[in-house]
C-alpha cells in the first residue's frame, strides 16, 4: 500500500510539471540530435570477415578454432597492423610517449575484435572513420596470420628437417662404409657371388680349367665367406634403409618449401557505406530518458523542500 501511494505521489508531481518536463525532454532530444550528428561525433564503419582454420597441425589440447584466435591476436600482427597502416597517428598516439604501447594497444583492442562463431568459425571485425581501411585491416590480418603461421610452419620444418638429414647422412655413410668393405674382398679375394662362383670354379676344377685361379678363390671363400656373407647382408639393410631415409628426408625438405594458405575465408571484407556509429535513435532516446528521470528527481527534491 505504501508503494502505492508513493507511485501515485510521483504521478501527481509528473502532472503537475508536465509543461516543464516536456520542454526538458523535447530540448534533451534536440541536443542529443545535434551532439550525435557527424559533424560532432566522426561516424564509423564496420568492415568484417568470417574465416575457416586450415592446414593446421594442432600442437595442444585447443581445437584448430581456439589455436587461430591465439596466433591471430598475437602481438607480432598487432604490430604489424599498427605499423602497416600508421595507426599511431590515425589514433593521435605520439611515439615518443612514455606509454605509447599501453595506449596504442588499448586504442587497437577497442577497434578491432575477435571472436569464435558457433559454427567454429572466427569472426574478425573492424571499425574505423574510413571504410576503406576498415576493409583493408580486415584483409591485412588475414594476410599477416597466414605469414605467421607459414613461418611458425617452416621454422618447425626445418628442425625436422635437420634431424632427417642427419639420419640420411649417417646411413649413406654406412652404406658407403660397407660397399668399401665388399668391394676390397672383390679386389684382394675376387669374392663376387658366392652361388656362381663355387657353382663355376667347381665345373672349372672338375673339368680341369683354371686351376689354380678355381682353387684359389675356392679357398678364399672357405676363409673369407662367412665375414663377406655377413657385411653383403649389412649392407643390403643399410641400403634399405638410407633410401627410407632419402624418402623422409626429402618429404620434409618439401614441406620447408611449400607455401600454403591457413585459412578458408568463408565471408570477405569490403568498405561499408552505411556508418555503424554512432546510433543516433539510441543516443537520443537515452538522452531523453536520462533527463526525464533527473528531472523526475530534482522536482521531488523541490516539492519535498517546500513541505518543509
Amino acid at each position: 500500500m505504501e508503494n502505492y501511494y508513493k507511485t501515485k505521489s510521483i504521478f501527481k508531481l509528473i502532472i503537475k510539471w508536465k509543461w516543464h518536463l516536456i520542454v526538458i525532454i523535447v530540448v534533451a532530444g534536440i541536443l542529443a540530435s545535434v551532439f550525435s550528428a557527424s559533424w560532432f561525433i566522426k561516424p564509423k564503419f564496420k568492415s568484417s570477415a568470417v574465416i575457416y582454420p586450415a592446414n593446421i597441425i594442432v600442437s595442444s589440447e585447443e581445437s584448430e578454432t581456439e589455436q587461430m584466435l591465439e596466433i591471430i591476436q598475437s602481438m607480432d600482427i598487432k604490430f604489424q597492423i599498427i605499423d602497416c597502416f600508421n595507426l599511431d597517428k590515425h589514433y593521435n598516439i605520439s611515439k615518443d610517449a612514455p606509454n605509447f604501447k599501453a595506449k596504442i594497444l588499448k586504442n587497437y583492442d577497442a577497434n578491432v575484435t575477435f571472436q569464435k562463431t558457433p559454427n567454429q568459425a572466427v569472426e574478425i571485425t573492424v571499425v574505423d572513420t574510413d571504410p576503406q581501411r576498415a576493409s583493408d585491416m580486415v584483409d591485412s590480418i588475414i594476410s599477416f596470420y597466414n605469414n605467421l603461421v607459414l613461418k611458425l610452419h617452416v621454422e618447425k620444418s626445418h628442425e625436422i628437417l635437420k634431424i632427417y638429414k642427419n639420419e640420411y647422412d649417417k646411413r649413406t655413410l654406412e652404406v658407403d662404409s660397407l660397399s668399401r668393405i665388399l668391394r676390397s674382398y672383390s679386389t684382394k679375394y675376387g669374392l663376387l657371388d658366392l652361388t656362381a662362383q663355387v657353382e663355376k670354379y667347381t665345373e672349372a676344377i672338375y673339368m680341369g680349367k683354371n686351376l689354380n685361379e678355381a682353387r684359389t678363390v675356392l679357398k678364399n671363400w672357405e676363409q673369407y665367406g662367412a665375414e663377406y656373407q655377413k657385411n653383403d647382408s649389412l649392407y643390403s639393410y643399410a641400403l634399405t634403409d638410407m633410401y627410407k631415409a632419402k624418402y623422409t628426408f626429402e618429404s620434409a625438405q618439401r614441406d620447408t618449401e611449400k607455401e600454403i594458405t591457413y585459412t578458408n575465408v568463408v565471408s570477405k571484407p569490403f568498405p561499408a557505406d552505411k556508418k555503424s556509429y554512432p546510433i543516433r535513435w539510441l543516443i537520443v532516446l537515452f538522452s531523453v530518458g536520462g533527463a526525464f528521470l533527473f528531472s523526475v528527481i530534482a522536482i521531488s527534491l523541490i516539492e519535498g523542500n517546500k513541505k518543509q
